[in-house]
C-alpha cells in the first residue's frame, strides 16, 4: 500500500528505488472571488487529472480506460485516495470521466489548456482545493498551456487555479522532429504546434505556476524515439531520464509501465544529477512526484 512506500521512500534515493471543426472559445461566466490557496503538503488525497496525448484517425479518439488502465489500477492498488479523472477532448474519446471539449486535431492545444483550466477552477479551485496533473505526450503540453494562460491573466481564462504538482511523461516541451513533417505535409494544427519553435511553444511559459505554486517533474526516456530529450527541456524542479535500452519501450509505453526497476538519472536542481541502476518505473516515479513537494 502507499503508506508503506511513502515511509520507505522518505529519503531521496528511496523515492526512486525499486476532422471536426475547431472548438470555438466559449464565453465564460464571471468568476467568484478568489478562494484562499490551500496549504501545500504531501498528500494522497489530491484529485489527479490524467491528460492523454495526440491521437491519429478520422475522427481521432481513444478509450481512456485502455489508455490509462495500468496507471489507474496502479494508483488504486497503491492506496491513492483522491479522485482520478481521465480527460476527454476529442469528439470520439470514450470511457473518460471528464470531458472538456468535443474537438479534433484542428483544435489548438492552447484552447484545450483553457478548457482544462476552467474545469479545474470550477470543480476544485473555487472550493479552495488543489489538484495534481499527469500529462503523457501532448497531454503534458495541455497542462503547461492551462497554467500559462491563467498565469498570463488572459481574457477568457479563469482568474486563478490551484495546481500543486505536475508530472509529464514524454511531453515534447521543446517540440519534436515529427512536427516539421506535419508542417511540410500540411497536417493537423496540433501536430504543427508540436514543431520546435512553433508559435504555441514560444507562447508557453518556461515554468508556469498556479496561484498556489506548482512543482514540475519531467520524465523522459532514451528509447523514446518520438520525443527523446525534448521531454526534459523545460525549466522544472525535477527531471528523470531513463538511460537503458529497455526492450519493448516506446513513446506510448511511458504511461503503461508501473513495475520493475530501470537505469535512470534523476536531477534535483541545483543539486548534481544522480544515477541509479535500479530506478522506479515511470508511472511509479510520476505518482511519487505527485506526493512529494519538498522532500526530494
Amino acid at each position: 500500500m502507499i503508506k508503506r512506500w511513502l515511509i520507505v521512500g522518505a529519503a531521496l534515493a528511496g523515492l526512486f528505488t525499486a476532422g471536426l471543426a475547431p472548438v470555438q472559445a466559449a464565453a465564460e461566466p464571471a468568476a467568484p472571488q478568489m478562494a484562499a490557496p490551500p496549504v501545500r503538503d504531501d498528500s494522497i488525497d489530491e484529485p489527479v487529472y490524467f491528460l492523454k496525448g495526440y491521437s491519429k484517425g478520422d475522427p481521432p479518439g481513444v478509450n481512456c480506460g485502455n489508455y490509462w488502465g495500468p496507471a489507474l489500477k496502479f494508483f488504486k492498488d497503491e492506496g491513492w485516495r483522491g479522485p482520478r479523472h481521465t480527460v476527454a477532448f476529442y469528439a470520439n474519446d470514450r470511457n473518460c470521466s471528464i470531458r472538456i471539449a468535443r474537438g479534433s486535431t484542428a483544435t489548438s492545444i492552447r484552447e484545450l489548456g483553457r478548457r482544462l483550466a476552467w474545469d479545474i477552477h470550477r470543480r476544485y479551485s473555487t472550493q479552495g482545493k488543489s489538484v495534481d496533473l499527469i500529462g503523457h505526450s501532448m497531454g503534458g503540453l495541455i497542462a503547461r498551456a492551462a497554467l500559462t494562460g491563467v498565469q498570463k491573466q488572459l481574457p477568457g481564462w479563469p482568474p486563478y487555479i490551484y495546481v500543486e504538482d505536475v508530472a509529464t511523461l514524454g511531453a515534447p516541451h521543446d517540440g519534436m522532429a515529427l512536427g516539421y513533417f506535419c508542417l511540410a505535409a500540411q497536417l493537423s494544427r496540433q501536430c504543427k504546434e508540436m514543431r520546435p519553435g512553433s508559435g504555441f511553444l514560444d507562447w508557453t511559459d518556461e515554468n508556469p505556476q498556479s496561484a498556489q505554486g506548482t512543482d514540475w517533474t519531467l520524465i523522459g526516456a532514451k528509447d523514446d524515439g518520438v520525443v527523446g530529450m525534448s521531454a526534459l527541456r523545460m525549466r522544472a524542479g525535477h527531471r528523470v531520464w531513463y538511460t537503458g535500452n529497455n526492450a519493448g519501450w516506446s513513446h506510448g509505453a511511458l504511461n503503461d509501465i508501473t513495475t520493475g526497476t530501470y537505469a535512470m538519472i534523476y536531477e534535483n536542481p541545483p543539486e548534481l544529477a544522480q544515477e541509479k541502476k535500479e530506478g522506479a518505473a515511470p508511472v511509479r516515479a510520476a505518482m511519487n512526484s505527485l506526493y512529494w513537494w519538498k522532500n526530494w
